[in-house]
């Protein structure tokens, strides 16, 4: 017997959105996966999970765990401004915080849930710092704000010098990620872009947010003028007068895919710009509910062949971390949309999102060993992508490149297991 392979025994093996075995096995040996399919003779330790399903790993596009702790701190806004007000408040009242504990909260949360990969914005570094301790897959973002174009020079070198002192565990990659247009100038999207080039540096931005925003690029009018003023950061800026879109178009920050977070309002000028960008959008259905947005676009984007992937944002605007309860929120308030697509937007879609496709978001011989373990309601009877996101359905083991990083019942310190 090969001691450094795991077989995984299942009632279903969720392969892929769409393909499930009845009756499978899933073989590990170190971080990768090596054989995927029905059950036979099993190779090395065997972990019996009885009825459970196995999936891949969930992949979160778009989080921000530094703000972990502001869970429940601040009531649904009555406008998107006044919730930005209570959150810079927040954030000046904690400058001097170590948010790592924060971080770690958020991370191991979200673990619990069956997330094997995340997308983290990380404002104040405290999240590039601590999540290389984390056994978790990253894609770690480095916030920049500037609208200062004198400014934009020193705010990137130390945003380059943050990202350089990030240390490589074999799970994490990086990024950057100007705020939004209306916290960024145009000097510092381009910036951005020319750094990124030729390296595994993703973009990412938060746009096309909030009706005020698009008023604010268009006519330099409405409540985030009002607010930015307020914090001093519009001396010397004129409106583009155009929609954000365009604007990032125009100023030649879109040359190359970026990671789209929001796209809450979007035109079909917009559309043919996310097309023509290869970039991808991040749709986080509860908190796009907690700002009491208009319906997102998400499914005319996917019929046009945008990629769409899923996220959570933060406890700031959310009641959890995890990707299950996005699902179920999605598919209980899109009565058209199928368990296997809203599957791929957490898996599959997420992967490519994040640059990370064809290494996690499938279950295949060669792919990285990023699953969860889902133990499925006693009382089944429906098609299993159903069952999965029952409200009773829950996760009881995460791997991230073979190791155990949530283990409920202790399955991995065991000779074998029957969960059931």
């Amino acid at each position: 017997m090969d001691k450094d392979l795991v077989t995984l025994k299942a009632s279903y093996i969720v392969q892929g959105p769409g393909e499930v075995i009845n009756g499978g096995q899933v073989t590990i040996k170190g971080p990768k996966i090596v054989e995927v399919g029905p059950i036979k003779a099993p190779m090395g330790k065997v972990i019996d999970l009885g009825g459970a399903a196995v999936i891949p790993g969930l992949i979160n596009a778009h989080t921000h765990l530094e703000l972990t702790d502001l869970e429940g701190k601040i009531p649904p806004p009555k406008s998107f401004t006044h919730w930005l007000r209570h959150l810079v408040s927040y954030r000046r009242g904690e400058a001097n915080k170590d948010l790592g504990p924060a971080v770690k909260r958020g991370a191991n949360l979200s673990m619990e849930s069956g997330t094997t990969a995340i997308a983290d914005i990380s404002s104040t570094g405290d999240s590039l710092k601590l999540l290389p301790e984390v056994p978790i897959r990253k894609r770690v973002f480095k916030e920049v704000i500037c609208m200062d174009p004198a400014m934009v020079a020193s705010i990137l070198e130390e945003a380059i010098r943050v990202l350089s002192d990030f240390p490589r565990d074999g799970l994490g990659t990086l990024g950057l990620s100007p705020h939004a247009p209306y916290t960024a100038c145009a000097k510092l999207y381009q910036g951005c872009t020319l750094f990124s080039k030729g390296q595994d540096l993703l973009l990412s931005t938060h746009i096309c947010e909030t009706k005020e925003e698009l008023e604010f690029l268009k006519e330099g009018t409405g409540s985030f003028a009002i607010m930015l003023r307020a914090y001093g950061m519009l001396e010397g800026w004129e409106p583009p007068g155009l929609y954000p879109l365009a604007y990032l178009k125009k100023i030649g920050a879109l040359a190359r895919p970026w990671l789209l977070i929001h796209c809450n309002y979007l035109n079909e000028e917009d559309i043919y710009i996310i097309k023509e960008s290869g970039s991808s959008v991040v749709y986080c259905p509860r908190s796009h509910h907690f700002f009491g947005h208009e319906v997102h676009p998400f499914l005319r984007l996917l019929k046009e062949g945008v990629n769409v992937a899923l996220g959570t944002d933060s406890l700031a605007s959310n009641k959890s971390l995890s990707m299950m309860d996005e699902i179920r929120f999605l598919l209980e308030n899109n009565q058209g949309l199928s368990p296997q697509e809203a599957l791929s937007m957490a898996t599959v879609r997420g992967a490519r999102a994040l640059g990370m496709a064809g290494l996690v978001g499938e279950l295949r011989a060669g792919y990285e060993a990023d699953l969860a373990v889902i133990e499925l309601p006693r009382a089944q009877g429906g098609p299993v992508l159903e069952d999965l996101f029952d409200p009773e359905s829950r996760n009881i083991v995460t791997l991230v490149a073979g190791r155990p990083c949530y283990d409920r019942y202790g399955l991995f310190t065991k000779d074998s297991c029957d969960v059931h």
